[in-house]
């Protein structure tokens, strides 16, 4: 995945790099020959001062080869020597480091030049007085000149490389800074419910992620207005089809009870279950259009999790019977309460047992269990049915998704379940049964029993 800071912070220092090298190496180049320059004029200037301190006439009569003995005060000291030379090129007085390889054959004019000495090389500057009555010459090794010059060189260019990578550094950290808003619409985006619609608020974004959250909350807003006219459409649709479907359920029963063919009163049979399958399904779109979890419960009280699971299994008693089935409750004898809605925790109980009851073969069991866990309650539903695979956990929540093909449910009874369950803050999960018998465990964990917020 490409990173836009990454993107640009390379390009930025590998651009800023190839200018700065550049610009460090002209001005090292430049650093040292402008030391070189000041070399020669360091020569110059010493064979002057020596011409102006020893003037011609006193040297006149003197011993040959004089030469000056001191103590150097540096080691760079005795790479820096001269000479005096008068016009028959008898050497008149010399420092102790001058190179004595060095001729004494006199030239017409002042001049630098260039000398190797067994594989060391020299610089030497010749000073001829006027008149060509003697000469000066000063010497000067090239390896010190060139360690003093890239000294002088690197001292003028390494501010240059810190700045380089001080440079490199703020360019790092100012991107992060910039893209900052960025990772907030990433983070505000990626934590939303997929049914929160609100816009995004940012705090100065700038002019080009603007566009972006403009566009963003655009969006929302086309998404918000199709889910509410699907949640108006499911509402109007089962609302409109309750009463057609009600008449012909009772047009069936009649006509059911008028058959005397057998096979007539088969499919008269099966006509009545697809009826009653029908006004289930529009039912339960009906419940499922009214839940809306941005809008919170409609009231909220202490509701007891005991005694109204005892109802459920009253109501669901007889259709347990119906399949053979079952159907029990385990709960301590203690109340459970739980902060939510009544009517809604309810329906959540129904649509487990239902689901439960309609996915497990005869002669199987259905049994719900109630169990405090610090300070929670934990519901669980434990059937002996199929069971349910990977892949199928992860699409058992969708509405309409139905486990196999001979699954007599609507699809839209565990979807019902996850809505009210968020309503209720809880945590829902699907387990394997491991006690050596096949089917499913449906567990709820409420939170502990705190005030909800009510419908705004």
């Amino acid at each position: 995945m490409t990173s836009i800071r990454r993107t640009l912070s390379f390009g930025l220092l590998g651009a800023g790099l190839v200018t700065g090298l550049i610009t460090a190496a002209l001005s090292f180049w430049a650093a040292a020959d402008e030391a070189e320059e000041l070399f020669d004029a360091q020569m110059a200037q010493m064979a002057r001062l020596i011409d102006q301190l020893h003037p011609t006439t006193a040297l006149t009569g003197t011993a040959p080869a004089k030469t000056v003995q001191w103590q150097p005060a540096h080691p760079y000291e005795k790479q820096l020597a001269f000479r005096i030379v008068d016009a028959s090129g008898e050497i008149l007085i010399t420092s102790p480091s001058f190179p004595q390889q060095i001729e004494t054959a006199l030239t017409g004019s002042s001049r630098y030049h260039d000398l190797d000495l067994e594989g060391a090389l020299w610089r030497v500057f010749t000073l001829v007085e006027p008149g060509g009555q003697r000469h000066i010459q000063i010497t000067q090794s090239h390896r010190i000149r060139h360690e003093l010059a890239y000294k002088l060189a690197l001292t003028n260019t390494l501010p240059l490389l810190i700045f380089l990578m001080l440079f490199g550094v703020a360019i790092w950290w100012q991107i992060g800074r910039s893209l900052r808003p960025l990772r907030a619409i990433s983070h505000e985006v990626s934590t939303r419910s997929s049914d929160h619609f609100e816009p995004l608020i940012l705090q100065r974004v700038p002019n080009e992620v603007s566009g972006l959250v403009r566009a963003l909350n655009a969006l929302l807003a086309r998404l918000q207005q199709s889910f509410a006219r699907e949640r108006r459409f499911a509402a109007d649709a089962s609302h409109e089809l309750r009463t057609p479907l009600a008449a012909m359920r009772l047009h069936c029963e009649n006509l059911y009870q008028q058959l005397d063919d057998p096979q007539s009163r088969n499919s008269c049979a099966q006509l009545l279950q697809g009826v009653a399958w029908m006004h289930r399904m529009v039912e339960q779109l009906l419940q499922l259009s009214r839940l809306d979890p941005r809008e919170g419960l409609p009231d909220t009280t202490r509701v007891d999790l005991n005694a109204l699971s005892q109802e459920v299994i009253a109501d669901q008693i007889d259709f347990a019977i119906a399949r053979d089935i079952d159907l029990g409750l385990d709960a301590p004898d203690t109340p459970m309460p739980v902060e939510g809605s009544a009517l809604y925790l309810h329906l959540l109980l129904r649509n487990l047992i239902d689901n439960a009851l309609r996915y497990t073969p005869p002669g199987g069991e259905v049994t719900l269990t109630l169990e405090p866990l610090a300070g929670r309650t934990v519901v669980k539903v434990i059937d002996s049915g199929p069971g349910l695979d990977d892949a199928q956990k992860e699409r058992v929540f969708e509405r309409f998704y139905r486990q196999g093909e001979s699954g007599t449910g609507s699809g839209l009874g565990l979807s019902i379940v996850q809505l009210i369950t968020r309503l209720h803050r809880a945590e829902i999960t699907l387990l394997d049964r491991h006690d050596g018998h096949s089917g499913l465990i449906v567990r709820i964990e409420f939170p502990a029993a705190t005030p909800l917020a009510p419908r705004r």
